[in-house]
């Protein structure tokens, strides 16, 4: 009889044993789960139109403004080019019955050349000019992250998405004109070049 006691107290002292242990790491489970949603948790979020930013920014307008003058440059060498070129090519039809037919070929032969060169001269200008507005898009969208991130540090926000992947939030969540005017502000004595290659 105090055998079958002494099994049954160790049976049941097993059982609380086991019972402590299994609630412990039910416990310890829920526990580690809460803190890994508490790191997850968020409470601070914001939204930017990083489109209207590089759109509105003035350092935008004035890369525009730069090409702009590029381009115009460069269609006014254009068009003295093709008039020298009309007039080159006006003499060459003028020419035509006073000179050798081998002759004739070979000064057509040079006028398209000549042609040819001024295309390729074009076509590399106009992927200059692009390539440097992207470009000088590409460091001015740089500098909004940077702007972006500041503001979110300062603010302490959780996350800050762009206003294209939101459906509906509430507008003084946008920080959009703070990072416009951010980098405004540091732009303002930034010097603008356009590297012809």
């Amino acid at each position: 009889m105090i055998n079958i006691q002494i099994r049954f107290l160790n049976f049941i002292l097993g059982a609380i044993c086991f019972f402590s242990l299994s609630t412990f790491s039910v416990y310890a489970q829920e526990n580690a789960a809460s803190e890994i949603q508490d790191s997850f948790k968020l409470e601070r979020i914001a939204v930017v139109n990083i489109n209207k930013v590089l759109r509105d920014a003035k350092a935008t307008e004035r890369v525009r403004a730069l090409l702009d003058n590029k381009r115009e440059e460069f269609q006014n060498d254009f068009a003295t080019r093709e008039a020298s070129l009309l007039q080159i090519e006006k003499d060459l039809q003028s020419k035509r019955s006073l000179l050798s037919e081998e002759a004739y070929r070979a000064e057509v032969a040079q006028f398209q050349n000549e042609v040819a060169s001024i295309q390729k001269e074009i076509q590399f200008k106009r992927q200059a000019i692009d390539k440097a507005f992207q470009e000088a898009q590409d460091e001015i969208r740089a500098l909004a992250a940077e702007i972006v991130a500041e503001i979110a540090g300062s603010q302490k926000l959780d996350v800050v998405i762009n206003k294209s992947s939101a459906l509906v939030f509430r507008q003084d969540l946008d920080i959009t004109e703070a990072v416009i005017t951010q980098l405004n502000e540091r732009t303002k004595n930034a010097r603008l070049e356009i590297q012809e290659e």
